[in-house]
């Protein structure tokens, strides 16, 4: 049972305005970013970038997020989720309609700032998202948090789709940007202006001030660092495939086109995954989801590993996404059980992702280039069986800290 902790006064849109809200901010931070990567080849020509070169620039974004995400719990403590997510959402498009002109005239420099000017207010923005998608997930009596995380997957195909229409039809870089900017910053206000207008109040539900130091504290929580080891291990399966899984394919005799399709695919599968998958949270509960989750992962992972072997692995990827499909979502929803430790539990959690999404990429290719891609694609899978194990951990708690 859902025990109440009144840590703020609050306006009250309905759930399910709410939960919209939070899942459009997934949306547009997917489409946003799926618009930029999808016409990375063109931007390595125009900056004249070797492969190598290409590669540290793309870790700009994965830098601007990892600053960013170490102020967001200050941020929307102080200023509100509605400021922020406007504020962060029209800085990031901004920055998304300078980087195309920027390409376009072959400015490394200013693209380069740009880039990490988009990374750090989409980090923001990422943890605004998980943190009003926990809070309407927990006021509902159902599980609703997996279909908030559905809209990224969502968000991430749309803008892919709407990318390969832009160039087909020879739409320039600076133009493309532009008006996927403009259309990202609209959405993601209007999303913004219905969330929860809170204004903090000095104590809370037991009569006590609320506690200091608690961004400081959740580091030292044995729950909330092995709920943040479960949740880097999903991540690390899900960034490992997005890295390497393309490459992995061409390099074993597949065209680009069939592993880009593939690749979709797996992200159908993680996007279905997610927009049913409160009903299996309902059914069995968080702990068992996530077990399930991780075991199903790592069958999918250990298929297409054994590609020499039964040769099939289109299984294997739909198996590999539908597997990592709730494991980092029901991570969040884990650090989200207490209300008033809430916003630094999950700020801890999203620090910890992208502290991965800048270690995972070399670890996997370093181990790739002695031992090959599917040899170093055994790193996610042991972990998968470390999130198995460690899934108990995931069960919910109450106010007090009691598991119910």
């Amino acid at each position: 049972m859902k025990t109440k902790e009144v840590r703020y006064q609050l306006s009250k849109p309905s759930i399910v305005v709410w939960s919209t809200a939070a899942a459009t901010l997934f949306f547009a931070r997917a489409f946003l970013f799926s618009t930029w990567v999808s016409r990375g080849p063109e931007v390595q020509e125009l900056l004249g970038f070797n492969e190598f070169e290409f590669g540290i620039f793309t870790m700009l974004y994965a830098v601007g997020g990892l600053l960013g995400i170490f102020f967001a719990n200050y941020l929307v403590k102080r200023y509100g989720s509605r400021l922020i997510a406007a504020l962060g959402f029209s800085i990031g498009a901004a920055s998304l309609m300078g980087i195309g002109l920027s390409v376009e005239l072959g400015m490394v420099l200013v693209s380069s700032l740009l880039l990490v000017s988009i990374g750090t207010p989409m980090a923001v923005e990422d943890f605004v998202g998980n943190y009003e998608g926990n809070a309407a997930d927990r006021k509902s009596k159902h599980s609703i948090f997996p279909a908030i995380h559905g809209a990224y997957g969502v968000g991430m195909l749309g803008g892919a789709a709407v990318s390969g229409w832009a160039i087909d039809q020879g739409i320039g870089l600076a133009g493309h940007y532009f008006v996927t900017g403009l259309f990202v910053a609209v959405i993601s206000i209007a999303a913004g202006v219905v969330l929860p207008a809170r204004k903090s109040i000095a104590e809370n539900s037991a009569g006590k001030a609320s506690p200091k130091g608690e961004t400081k504290k959740v580091w030292t929580e044995k729950r909330s660092l092995l709920i943040a080891v479960v949740g880097f291990s999903f991540i690390m399966a899900e960034m490992s495939a997005g890295t390497w899984v393309p490459i992995a394919l061409t390099g074993s005799g597949y065209t680009g086109s069939e592993a880009a399709i593939m690749f979709g695919i797996f992200w159908i599968a993680i996007t279905a995954g997610r927009l049913v998958g409160g009903f299996i949270v309902d059914a069995i509960g968080r702990s068992k989801t996530i077990l399930f989750s991780a075991l199903l992962a790592a069958s999918g992972i250990s298929v297409f590993i054994a590609q020499d072997l039964i040769n099939l692995p289109l299984l294997g990827l739909i198996l590999w996404g539908l597997g990592i499909a709730m494991g980092f979502p029901m991570s969040v929803a884990s650090m989200g059980d207490q209300e008033a430790l809430a916003p630094a539990r999950i700020n801890m959690i999203i620090t910890v992702v992208y502290i991965s999404s800048i270690t995972v990429g070399p670890a996997l290719g370093t181990l790739g280039e002695f031992a090959g891609l599917y040899v170093a694609f055994g790193i996610p899978l042991v972990f998968m069986l470390i999130a198995a194990v460690l899934s108990p951990i995931t069960k919910p708690i109450d106010q007090s800290g009691k598991l119910v």
